[in-house]
């Protein structure tokens, strides 16, 4: 029942047909502005939100992608509505009596709705809804996720291997109460129960038995969920929350600009000398990748922060010798670890070793890429420590997995002749990444 990745690639995906592409630099300095897409993460958790919510919400600033695409499609055939009025989206909740007694809904390689919509799911008493995914999605964690659901009263049963999607989901009249689970996996685990919470039958307490991994992520949740309707009580270390019942109720909400997506575009004026201002900014945002400015900033880079942009220029060059934790931060470890190959002096990497679970090992697979292109590297559980060097174009496999082919895309806009494979994967979550880069002048050959 898993299906073949490219079934993920949805009306919202670019690059169709593109097998691969060779980027090329325009060595010279630019001043550029740029207009980032939506956030990935926060169109997901406003789409699931609305599509339980009684009533209508209206959505503006979402993201057009593969995941966001799979994830309102998934809602759309559980019976949520979703009208498109110029740039805003008019979403109405689901009439959960009206839920078939047996469904199956397919979710592409969205890990967000891998998270998000099983505890939820399992808020419905008559309905039984097995979740299927594309075979990359289908083999990352989700058990973990699973048990803490089995505690809380959900009917949780493998389609096929243990620990795997395929998964069916059904609730039981006694769902809630209270559940303990890790917080050093996935933020994403504990936004799961979060957004289930206040549809269970009891009241729920979550407890955490570990400290808790990238909690400006379940900032984010909380954050909505309170924009929904429903309050969360949560103790200062994270590890104590506590959701009353209560129904979500339709909003208008301004979604924000993703800025995982705005660091390749820090990154790219950081690594050749050029200024680039991002524009409609929310400089107060939960979303932890912001952190980039600010290592980006100890790189050499010069930062101006404005009420809703940022101005980042790059220095003549990037600075090395330097040891970052990025935990918080951790999508974008790729990222600064490409930099690194450009800085003078070593650059260290930790607090990372939970991105080997991510849509590939993301650990092995900078390694194995940089060391391609000629670079020392040398890998540690959590992270890499890496020598900058003389690099030589290749051709590098992206393995499927939008982080990898975004920060390596970097490399090629400073080395000629640097081809990427399968650079259709970045469709999960900016399809128009490669098209802005041309517009600020790197030259791109697609074949």
């Amino acid at each position: 029942m898993t299906i073949n990745l490219k079934s993920a690639q949805s009306p919202w995906s670019g690059l169709e047909g593109v097998e691969q592409l060779t980027l090329h630099p325009i060595n010279q300095s630019f001043n550029k502005e740029v207009v980032i897409p939506g956030s990935k993460s926060v169109t997901n958790r406003a789409f699931i939100l609305a599509g339980f919510s009684e009533g209508t919400s209206k959505l503006s600033g979402y993201l057009k992608s593969d995941d966001t695409y799979w994830c309102m499609e998934t809602l759309k055939n559980l019976g949520a509505t979703f009208e498109f009025i110029g740039d805003d989206i008019l979403v109405t909740g689901i009439d959960r009596n009206q839920l078939a007694d047996k469904q199956q809904v397919f979710i592409g390689s969205a890990g967000t709705t891998a998270r998000f919509l099983p505890g939820i799911l399992g808020t419905q008493e008559q309905s039984e809804i097995t979740i299927t995914s594309t075979e990359q999605l289908a083999v990352r964690p989700h058990q973990t996720l699973h048990e803490a659901l089995k505690q809380l009263g959900v009917q949780v049963k493998y389609v096929e291997e243990e620990g795997q999607l395929p998964v069916t989901i059904k609730g039981t009249s006694e769902t809630g109460g209270k559940v303990s689970i890790a917080g050093n996996q996935s933020s994403q685990f504990i936004s799961g129960l979060l957004m289930a919470a206040p549809l269970f039958n009891h009241p729920t307490e979550i407890e955490l038995t570990t400290n808790i991994v990238q909690s400006a992520y379940v900032d984010i949740t909380i954050e909505m969920m309170e924009q929904f309707g429903i309050q969360v009580n949560v103790s200062e270390d994270y590890k104590h929350m506590t959701v009353e019942q209560g129904q979500y109720q339709g909003a208008t909400l301004p979604l924000e600009a993703d800025l995982s997506t705005a660091c390749y575009f820090m990154a790219l004026a950081a690594l050749n000398q050029s200024t680039i201002k991002i524009n409609h900014l929310n400089l107060n945002s939960h979303q932890p990748d912001l952190e980039v400015v600010d290592i980006l900033e100890r790189m050499g880079a010069t930062v101006e922060k404005g009420e809703d942009y940022v101005v980042i220029s790059g220095p003549e060059q990037l600075q090395g010798n330097l040891t970052i934790d990025m935990n918080a931060c951790s999508d974008q470890a790729l990222t600064i670890g490409t930099l690194a190959t450009f800085a003078d002096g070593p650059i260290t990497i930790t607090g990372v070793e939970h991105i080997r679970h991510h849509e590939c090992n993301r650990v092995s697979a900078l390694t194995e890429s940089l060391t391609q292109l000629g670079i020392q590297v040398e890998e540690h559980q959590d992270g890499w420590t890496i020598t900058p060097g003389e690099i030589k174009a290749a051709t590098l496999d992206t393995y499927d997995d939008h982080r990898v082919a975004m920060s390596l895309s970097l490399i090629g806009t400073k080395v000629d002749g640097l081809t990427l494979l399968d650079p259709s994967c970045v469709s999960k979550t900016c399809p128009t990444y490669f098209e802005m880069l041309q517009n600020l002048g790197i030259s791109i050959d697609y074949k």
